[in-house]
């Protein structure tokens, strides 16, 4: 293997597999919150790199004496968690008794409606232990006590393993809309949040009225695989004949960019799927075409797809260039 050429391949090959980045704490790059703090027991200190379970070297986080305390880390995306380090603190070691831990991608009550990894409990053997989550996919991760009992929620350190599952690029895109009403902002809908009730204040709506049209603008041009979209609970029909077009151009505020799809509401489920096979745009947009005054409203839009590789070279001694690529 004395070739330059076979070294920069399997650097690059190992540098990209699931194996190299399953081992990386993707926590430190997350934030995290807490139903409450006492004490400055600040939320973030329990993702800050240090496991530290002495409560005077502040470096743990709690939470005030109440029912149902939860503390909560959002990823950067959606990661397939394989499993999550949990470090204790070395006093007071029973309010780790029986937490939840939640991982999904719903802020439903708080995100504590997510699925159940596991059950936890102090370890008397030690005050860091593992919990196998075999790859259940979320953006968030959740600590909960669920009883009624008024009770603190203490962490020292919590570290996820994991790898990017699809990543919802829309969550780092920018929604505007034709008008709003009902103070249904078009950024709602790339909240994160698929609530599809809008009194939880999930959604967004225009004003009615001819052509209405909402868009997303990312963060550069993305091949897109498929757009899941949320619709409202009630008022279903606002979806129906909904042009989903994808491009580069802003004329007619982006709606003569190419079409993906029409779609309609599906009385079967609330979210659907749209495939548009690798279309290529920087905009997206939701547009009602018809001159029949009407609503537009959507609960979430995440929009699943890649960018072209960026490509770089390498220079390698001999005077021989390799080139390799980075999404």
């Amino acid at each position: 293997f004395s070739s330059p050429g076979v070294l920069v391949l399997l650097w690059n090959l190992w540098f990209h597999t699931p194996i190299a980045a399953a081992r990386i704490n993707v926590a430190l790059s997350g934030t995290a919150i807490q139903s409450s703090t006492i004490n400055g027991g600040l939320a973030e200190r329990s993702i800050d790199g240090n496991n530290d379970p002495q409560w005077e070297h502040n470096s743990c986080s709690i939470t005030a004496l109440q029912a149902k305390a939860w503390w909560r880390l959002e990823l950067p995306g959606v990661y397939r968690v394989s499993e999550i380090e949990v470090t204790n603190r070395n006093a007071n070691r029973w309010r780790l008794n029986n937490v939840e831990i939640l991982i999904g991608d719903s802020l439903s009550n708080n995100g504590n409606d997510n699925p159940r990894c596991a059950i936890i409990n102090d370890d008397p053997g030690c005050l860091t232990q593992i919990v196998k989550c075999w790859g259940m996919a979320g953006r968030f991760i959740n600590f909960y006590q669920s009883s009624d009992a008024p009770e603190y929620l203490q962490l020292c350190e919590v570290k996820v393993y994991g790898v990017a599952s699809r990543i919802n690029v829309a969550l780092s895109g920018t929604a505007i809309q034709s008008t709003t009403d009902w103070g249904g902002l078009a950024e709602r809908s790339i909240d994160g949040n698929s609530d599809p009730d809008f009194e939880h204040y999930t959604c967004s709506i225009t004003a009615k009225q001819a052509k209405p049209w909402w868009r997303l603008e990312l963060p550069g041009v993305y091949r897109v695989s498929e757009i899941v979209v949320t619709n409202r609970n009630i008022g279903r029909s606002m979806l129906n004949n909904v042009e989903i077009l994808i491009g580069d151009s802003l004329s007619n505020n982006g709606n003569d960019n190419p079409r993906c799809a029409i779609i309609n509401d599906d009385p079967g489920c609330l979210t659907q799927t749209v495939k548009c096979w690798g279309m290529e745009g920087r905009f997206i947009n939701f547009y009602r075409s018809s001159h029949e005054i009407e609503y537009l409203q959507l609960c979430e839009v995440k929009v699943y797809g890649g960018r072209d590789p960026v490509h770089h070279y390498m220079i390698i001694k001999g005077g021989l260039v390799y080139q390799y690529h980075c999404w």
